[in-house]
């Protein structure tokens, strides 16, 4: 999966962004229209991006080392106190993979948007934390080859905040009232 950082740039993070817009709107004008196709549709896709990302984030990336000291709770601790033996490569290998943990979780709160019911940003927003929390969690007690830190929640939440404004601009666009009525 680290291969995937390595096409993380400012450009494919601009794409990202544009691309979440285009597809939430085009999710309202569908959930304008027939708002139960949406929510199937994003409820298995969320269940595939979820799977995704747990494959990406949970799988051991080593054997167990038994070591409970793998763990950065300072937001900024790894760039802060990490790298004064690193290159800029390396250093921009953190930059990217934050940028990663961003954009892999904006579409899981547009999907989660989208197959609920009635949903409050908010919730979404903090389920999407929560989740987030869960997978550091489970790194922390894996103990095999990751680590558990709190700036991947931090930029986990912000790449779920990004996917909640991505759906604010979409249906400001396209407010479903208007094509409700038309359909």
């Amino acid at each position: 999966m680290w291969q995937v950082v390595l096409y993380v740039s400012p450009v494919s993070c601009l794409a990202a962004a544009v691309l979440a817009v285009l597809l939430c709107l085009l999710a309202e004008f569908i959930a304008a229209r027939r708002p139960d196709v949406i929510r199937v549709a994003s409820g298995f896709l969320l269940t595939l991006w979820v799977l995704l990302v747990l494959a990406a984030t949970v799988i051991p990336d080593g054997p167990p080392t038994g070591r409970f000291d793998q763990i950065y709770w300072l937001p900024g601790e790894g760039l802060i106190y990490g790298t004064a033996d690193m290159g800029t490569n390396e250093i921009s290998m953190i930059f990217k993979q934050e940028a990663a943990n961003a954009i892999m979780f904006a579409p899981i709160a547009i999907l989660a948007y989208y197959a609920l019911r009635n949903p409050s940003r908010l919730l979404v927003l903090a389920g999407c934390a929560a989740f987030s929390c869960g997978i550091e969690l489970i790194q922390w007690l894996e103990q095999a080859g990751r680590t558990a830190d709190v700036d991947d929640l931090m930029f986990n939440s912000l790449g779920a905040a990004c996917g909640l404004a991505a759906i604010s601009i979409a249906s400001i666009a396209i407010p479903r009232k208007r094509l409700h009525a038309r359909a």
